[in-house]
């Protein structure tokens, strides 16, 4: 698989010339996971994760108040034992809102 190569140009965007030699354009500033997820603090979320070559835990599920976010890694205040987790990105499958997300600046 190719990926495509950007194109940087001095209007303060770049052009991404893909398939088809067709443009897109995309902003310079990079939005990450933590980004959106330090918008949702307090919100209700389900974390699912995965932990490689743990016979005790190979898959966990929780439900919570997320708490905080750091760089590598999110607290999530556990709904059925009210206690603290804080969970590593690297074990992080995927986050569902179960409250609507906040919007990342410059959406509507």
């Amino acid at each position: 698989m190719y990926w495509p190569y950007y194109y940087p140009h001095g209007n303060g965007s770049l052009s991404v010339q893909g398939w088809d030699d067709a443009s897109v354009t995309q902003q310079r500033r990079r939005v990450y996971s933590e980004d959106l997820l330090h918008r949702n603090i307090g919100k209700t979320v389900t974390v699912y994760l995965t932990f490689e070559n743990n016979p005790q835990w190979p898959a966990k599920k929780t439900t919570g108040t997320l708490r905080g976010v750091g760089r590598d890694f999110i607290v999530v205040r556990d709904r059925q034992t009210g206690k603290d987790h804080m969970f590593l990105n690297i074990n992080i499958d995927y986050v569902v809102f179960d409250d609507r997300p906040a919007a990342l600046a410059g959406e509507s």
